[in-house]
């Protein structure tokens, strides 16, 4: 860039200093600028382009003689810009180019001996050989020696006034550009910097400015850099080992996780009745399904998660099946002291591409989350639907559709708060309402879990009397097969 010097070598500026220049640069220029306008004008009165302003009263003190001895005064042998009357002492105002007005005053100014004109001028009294009186106005200004410059264009004076503001606009915006130019220019490596560092690209090279207070910033956000790089990669340490650890401890829960489901498995295989042999199948299925959950977490954790498969289902299908298991959690939750309530459309048409397993586990929080709020003893309600929405504006008139689960609690409802924040990370709410070991995170695994299959999660309080909160399961079904 031009501006740059190397560690150690070259004078630093100030901040100070550096402003000091420019103005100082400014100042010299309006300097010029008057001097050039004073040297224009001397040269264009020199070259007779302009008159004096003391043009018509030299005129009059060199030719006073000629006015008084003609027989008849003229215009021709005024100054160019002055007006005239001549006077008779008992008979008054005899010619001239004064208009009515200028006739009075002028001869009353001559009788009181008064030498300043009325609205700006000066008269001079001439007392010609016959006894008559000649009163010149005239103005001590400079004007232009042409005659149609002088009646179209503001006088001399006036038009090197406004060349020079004209003149001075302009200088003042070039200096203030190359001022701007010049600042930006050591600014650009500063910019570059802090861009960096807000992209956590921390691999800095250390610049150096001739202005002082920069180099020092320059060099001040280098050592920063440093700093955020060494405590970043030790985070990022810390953060490996935190998952590493919790990845081993998702291996290690299985043990006891094969022991529970052997165990649950031997006493399938003795003489059990009614609901016993019921609870111990639950017991295994949700063994086996919270293995699935810690084999999942490993992979996560470790940055190995394959790619689930994806499989065309009918709605009619997978409402069944979430049905189904929003039954056996309700069964299953805390003894079996929860209730179900389903309503499905008959006819459920349509089918959609989707991994069963992600929207299962979007479906287990969401039920898991109703069962949470609904009190002991009480029913929640699970309704599934086939619905019509449009997915933008234009598209209005052109519906497409979707399937609808939702679970309606018997809680006493979603807070404001909550509606905004519900599905958002870590949110609880109001903690006193939660079970112990709550995290705030049911309804965002579900979201994401929706998110990832085209879907969403809508999350509402419901409006039929008893029920308190309702989260549906919104799917969109494939176009060509509705």
């Amino acid at each position: 860039m031009g501006d740059w010097v190397p560690m150690g070598t070259g004078k630093k500026r100030t901040l100070t200093g550096f402003f000091i220049r420019y103005i100082c640069i400014f100042c010299i220029n309006t300097i010029l600028l008057v001097l050039i306008m004073l040297l224009t004008f001397n040269g264009l009165v020199n070259a007779g382009m302009i008159l004096p302003a003391n043009y018509m009263e030299t005129w009059i003190n060199d030719n006073g003689k000629v006015l008084v001895n003609a027989e008849r005064v003229t215009e021709e042998m005024l100054p160019q810009g002055s007006v005239y009357g001549v006077y008779d002492t008992s008979q008054g105002f005899l010619y001239g180019s004064f208009d009515e007005k200028e006739q009075i005053r002028a001869w009353k100014a001559y009788l009181d001996n008064n030498t300043f004109a009325v609205g700006g001028g000066y008269y001079r009294f001439l007392l010609r050989e016959d006894g008559e009186v000649c009163v010149v106005k005239y103005f001590i200004r400079s004007q232009a020696s042409n005659v149609f410059l002088r009646k179209h264009l503001p006088s001399p004076d006036i038009c090197i006034v406004l060349c020079f503001i004209a003149l001075f606009v302009l200088q003042t915006a070039l200096v203030s550009r190359r001022f701007a130019k010049s600042l930006s220019g050591r600014l650009k490596a500063l910019n570059e910097v802090t861009e960096k560092i807000r992209r956590q690209d921390l691999e800095i090279r250390e610049e150096h400015c001739d202005i002082r207070e920069i180099d020092e910033a320059l060099v001040s956000l280098s050592r920063m850099g440093e700093a955020l790089s060494a405590a970043l990669e030790e985070q990022w340490k810390t953060e490996r080992h935190k998952r590493e650890q919790v990845a081993a401890l998702a291996h290690d829960i299985k043990t006891p996780l094969t022991v529970i489901k052997g165990n649950a498995e031997l006493l399938e295989e003795e003489t059990l009745e009614g609901s016993s042999r019921e609870y111990s199948r639950y017991i295994r299925e949700n063994a086996e399904e919270i293995e699935r959950y810690l084999l999942l977490l490993q992979e996560m954790l470790l940055s190995e998660e394959e790619e689930e498969e994806s499989v065309t289902i009918s709605a009619g299908e997978l409402a069944e099946r979430l049905t189904d298991r929003a039954r056996v959690l309700a069964e299953g939750y805390f003894g079996g002291c929860r209730k179900i309530e389903i309503r499905m459309q008959r006819e459920l048409s349509g089918r959609l591409l989707c991994d069963p397993g992600q929207i299962r586990r979007a479906w287990d929080n969401i039920v898991s989350n109703a069962l949470e709020y609904t009190p002991k003893g009480e029913s929640i309600l699970v309704t599934a639907e086939y619905v019509e929405e449009t997915e933008t504006e234009a598209e209005k008139g052109n519906a497409r559709g979707y399937l609808s689960v939702s679970v309606t609690d018997r809680g006493g409802g979603f807070t404001e708060e909550e509606l905004l924040h519900a599905a958002e990370q870590f949110f609880q709410g109001d903690k006193s309402r939660h079970r112990k070991g709550h995290r705030g995170l049911g309804l965002y695994t579900a979201s994401r879990f929706a998110e990832l299959q085209g879907g969403r999660v809508v999350i509402e309080n419901a409006g039929e009397r008893g029920y308190g909160g309702r989260v549906a399961l919104i799917l969109k079904l494939d176009k060509d097969q509705v």
